[in-house]
């Protein structure tokens, strides 16, 4: 039977090849995976909301469904992996999530405060597949996709791609820019990009990046962009922007080529997600199934195709798909934040942003 779907806003999907309907959290999975092993029961996941959650459905999520006919996947979309952090954090004794695929800063955190599970090849055997550099060195769930932080730009008012990070403090843009401020990942990763530029080492201090931020204020035209980044710059609202190079990619297509990505000189940062079991998994054989479906060179192939996330694996992509994906070959200036470094500085960074920049 086709899988079923059921889609609610910021809740719960739930999809299931058995014709039923599981609403997350449901207690049956437990019984059913004791049962049946990992071929059967019911998933838990937490991941990201919006096209992300629709193209890895597509291409990850409803192909496992018909490898795996007898599981049921309850998946729950949060806008940010700080949301993903904290919901699972809220669950406590009464454990609901299985898997959850989040920036690996964040994934960090949660591996310190034992929220994950650590994983072995015996557990999931295409962990072999992916690259040393995007394994956990602890042991954790690896990373499953990257990305990395890109310039959005209107390509109506640039006529060729700006160059410079410096550009989104022109005052010509005054009201005319979006950031999406901490704690997501895109507002943390501009801090480390703006002290970077300014000759700062921000594993020491943020001070100069700070009073930079603090400057840009006037320019921008919105910290939590509605409905998102992408459609700012689309629609007209904005002309520059802070964003990722995958989704700003498939963003794009879909304008026509309205919207524009770069990659300026001073350098970027990756944004990496990794994939995790849940130290409290009720159902880890069938979440450990998932894991190594989502590391195979299908599922690492077909979403990269669909949203030009990198893979962590070695799996050969098209020409056409590889030449858009992030580069790790050392072509552009990637700035190193350790992810576990990156978590715990965070929090510290982001109550800096609301007292210095956004409430300054």
């Amino acid at each position: 039977m086709a899988a079923i779907t059921r889609r609610r806003t910021a809740t719960v999907i739930a999809i299931s090849t058995a014709g039923a309907i599981a609403l997350a959290g449901c207690s049956g999975g437990s019984d059913s995976t004791a049962d049946g092993g990992p071929e059967s029961g019911e998933i838990n996941i937490i991941g990201y909301a919006g096209i992300w959650e629709e193209q890895y459905q597509k291409t990850v999520i409803d192909p496992f469904l018909e490898e795996h006919p007898d599981i049921t996947i309850n998946y729950s979309s949060k806008r940010s992996s700080a949301e993903m952090l904290s919901a699972i954090q809220s669950e406590g004794g009464r454990a609901i999530t299985d898997v959850a695929i989040m920036d690996s800063s964040v994934s960090d955190s949660g591996n310190q405060q034992g929220l994950f599970a650590e994983v072995t090849e015996e557990d999931v055997p295409n962990l072999s597949k992916v690259k040393d550099e995007f394994l956990n060195a602890d042991g954790y769930g690896p990373l499953v996709g990257l990305d990395a932080v890109a310039l959005l730009y209107d390509t109506e008012t640039f006529a060729e791609a700006p160059t410079s990070w410096e550009v989104l403090w022109d005052d010509a843009y005054a009201g005319k820019v979006q950031i999406v401020a901490p704690p997501s990942g895109l507002g943390i990763n501009l801090t480390a990009i703006t002290s970077d530029m300014l000759g700062e080492d921000y594993t020491k201090s943020i001070d100069k990046s700070i009073a930079k931020l603090a400057e840009l204020a006037p320019n921008v035209q919105s910290w939590a962009p509605n409905p998102d980044e992408y459609q700012s710059v689309i629609t007209g609202q904005t002309v520059l922007g802070l964003g990722q190079n995958a989704r700003g990619q498939y963003y794009a297509d879909e304008s026509d080529g309205k919207l524009g990505i770069a990659f300026p000189e001073e350098g970027t940062v990756y944004q990496m997600n990794a994939i995790n079991l849940s130290a409290k998994a009720p159902n880890p054989e069938a979440a450990k199934t998932f894991i190594d479906y989502a590391l195979s060179d299908d599922a690492q192939a077909a979403f990269a195709e669909a949203l030009f996330y990198a893979p962590s694996t070695d799996v050969e992509l098209p020409p056409e798909v590889s030449e858009r994906i992030v580069q790790t070959d050392g072509s552009i200036k990637i700035l190193d934040l350790d992810p576990a470094w990156l978590g715990e500085v965070r929090g510290e960074w982001t109550d800096r942003w609301k007292r210095e920049i956004i409430g300054g």
